[in-house]
């Protein structure tokens, strides 16, 4: 996966997080978290080298909670995070644009069009209900990946001149 593409996947899943109330801890930095992420691959090497270091298991786990990794992509963490939820708790998952409530207004002004950014995070939340059907299943995960493709990077992180903050 482009690591700029994760960053911002891990940068949606803590806001929605933070608007649940869902306690996501610290927002990283863009090169705070590549630090993290290379440290964790770093972890997993050892761990694969040590078979079942429990220490080493247990900061792996620590990093991954703290970088949302896979919350997007791993059908049963989203199974988990969704059974947490109540209808009423949820207006930013009630369509795509209530959805893009979540980012900044320049943010929306970089999507190609309304509703993009929310038709994609909320397409990964409708995929642990399809994991017992693998032919709509798969369906899902290439329009998953077609809109992706079209989203881009839209992120005001990534979209700073150098010098203005």
């Amino acid at each position: 996966m482009d690591p700029f593409r994760e960053y911002q996947d891990y940068v949606i899943a803590h806001r929605l997080r933070e608007a649940l109330d869902f306690f996501p801890g610290r927002l990283y930095s863009l090169s705070e978290y590549a630090t993290l992420r290379l440290r964790r691959s770093e972890l997993v090497r050892r761990l694969l080298g040590r078979q079942g270091d429990p220490a080493l298991l247990s900061r792996i786990e620590q990093i991954t909670d703290d970088l949302n990794y896979g919350f997007w992509s791993n059908p049963g963490l989203l199974k988990a995070f969704l059974k947490r939820l109540s209808p009423q708790q949820c207006p930013v998952l009630g369509s795509p644009e209530a959805f893009e409530t979540l980012l900044s207004h320049t943010e929306r002004l970089r999507l190609k069009e309304p509703g993009l950014a929310g038709r994609y995070y909320l397409g990964w939340l409708r995929l642990p209900s399809l994991l017992n059907d693998p032919a709509v299943f798969g369906q899902a995960m290439l329009e998953q990946e077609r809109l992706a493709e079209e989203l881009g990077l839209f992120l005001d992180e990534f979209h700073k001149v150098a010098g203005s903050g």
